[in-house]
């Protein structure tokens, strides 16, 4: 029994690093050794790919001696990680494996577990922290050539709000298309003020960039022109950044909030649903819901009254449950799903809930692309995810030692905070001196 080994394969797995495209052209030319050595370097990234396919090389004895108890120990790793089709396998290779031998297999496969640095990501987990609310917002100029190409994009701008409420250094965290919006984004920023609560924050925040309604029509063209979905499929992580970026754009535009559901099946042939793209702002409206404050979704009845909390983010169900059933959520609402945003002592924000399957969420298709290496995913995903900033703080990457010792810094670990920042800075990290003097 001979295993080839698994190229990238969006329907049937999750992909890995960009360098699994290298290794396989490696294991293509017969150069095994770079192929198991970079197969090797994907498995703290959770490849379970990587781990199939350097079990396929053991089992077949390409570039090492053939050993059935290590191939096995790797498809139980594979397993482990997700591999739909390492479980049959493992079936046969049971059978011809001594009780001895499964057990060091077993072992072994264990081993291998804990070198696994990325795990399917909680939605829970979150470094995102409070700040104070804009009170003065200065509008981006469009840049005049992306204008005339009638180009549309976003940029997340990470920053720091002093004191007064001054916004002293700000940093790009991602943008689409790349470098389109950001300088005149990060000019703009910089005029904001915040209410001056005689501290520092550390903030986040969201320009959007469009001449008019992002339309189905433009999209489905970027989609179709630069074929991201095709390479997106195929395993390329450039391209499954940037249709996560574009997807990012038109889900967060939307007056509609989008909720993933991991079961629904991943067609590729199946576009967003055009009621995506709906520019009737009357979809999304305020109610008045004393004592509520945070995020929840809710079922509302015909008569628009919440006959059902579904979630309630870092909150007791029970107790949002207790405040928010019975409750009217005004005459705009109609039998739904709804999704509910508020500040303490302020209105909601209701939206109608949009269920759609991970093949259309950008964070699906960035969890992609940073596995498969993309440095600006990875650093995107490090905003919020704690096992991404941990994996690239371990890589001296200085963007995540900027912030992550700017947080440390304002959650009262000077020391460590200041260390992270002089990493950053000894790697000549411009960012990171800029906001130590802030600091």
């Amino acid at each position: 029994m001979r295993f080839s080994l698994l190229a990238a394969s969006l329907l049937c797995s999750t992909l890995a690093q960009a360098d699994l495209l290298d290794a396989l052209k490696h294991y293509e030319l017969k150069d095994y050794a770079k192929a198991q050595a970079e197969f090797t370097a994907l498995l703290p990234l959770g490849n379970e790919l990587a781990a199939f396919n350097l079990a396929a090389m053991h089992h077949n004895g390409e570039g090492t001696a053939a050993d059935p108890v290590k191939a096995m120990a790797y498809f139980q790793l594979a397993d482990q990680l997700g591999d739909s089709r390492a479980a049959g396998i493992i079936s046969k290779l049971s059978a011809r494996l001594s009780a001895g031998e499964q057990q060091q297999a077993a072992t072994l496969a264990s081993q291998l577990l804990t070198q696994v640095q990325i795990r399917e990501l909680d939605p829970k987990e979150s470094n995102k922290t409070e700040f104070p609310e804009a009170i003065k917002r200065q509008e981006p100029q469009y840049p005049e050539e992306a204008a005339r190409r009638g180009q549309f994009g976003y940029v997340v701008i990470r920053f720091i709000v002093d004191e007064e409420g001054k916004v002293p250094v700000a940093e790009v965290l991602g943008s689409y298309p790349d470098k389109v919006f950001d300088r005149n984004s990060v000019r703009a920023l910089r005029q904001w003020q915040y209410a001056a609560t005689g501290k520092k924050h550390q903030a986040q925040v969201l320009l959007t960039y469009s001449l008019g309604p992002v339309s189905e029509s433009k999209v489905n063209k970027i989609i179709k022109e630069h074929k991201l979905l095709d390479y997106a499929i195929a395993g390329s992580p450039t391209h499954q950044y940037a249709l996560g970026s574009l997807l990012d754009l038109v889900t967060s535009s939307s007056y509609y909030y989008v909720d993933i559901d991991k079961q629904l099946p991943l067609d590729p042939n199946q576009g967003l649903p055009s009621e995506l793209y709906n520019t009737k702002r009357s979809l999304y409206f305020t109610a008045e819901l004393p004592g509520f404050a945070g995020y929840a979704e809710v079922s509302a009845n015909a008569d628009g009254i919440i006959t059902k909390v579904l979630s309630a983010a870092n909150q007791d169900l029970a107790e949002v449950s207790q405040q928010l059933v019975g409750k009217s959520l005004g005459n705009k609402a109609t039998q739904g799903d709804y999704h509910l945003s508020a500040q303490p002592g302020k209105d909601a924000r209701v939206q109608p809930i949009m269920t759609l399957s991970q093949l259309h969420s950008p964070s699906y298709w960035w969890g992609m692309a940073a596995k498969n290496g993309n440095l600006d995913a990875q650093r995107r995903l490090a905003a919020f995810s704690g096992q991404w900033e941990n994996y690239l703080l371990q890589q001296n990457d200085p963007q995540v030692q900027t912030w992550s010792g700017v947080r440390q810094i304002l959650e009262g670990d000077k020391a460590a905070g200041q260390l992270l920042l002089d990493k950053a800075i000894a790697q000549k990290y411009a960012t990171a001196a800029e906001l130590k003097a802030a600091l």
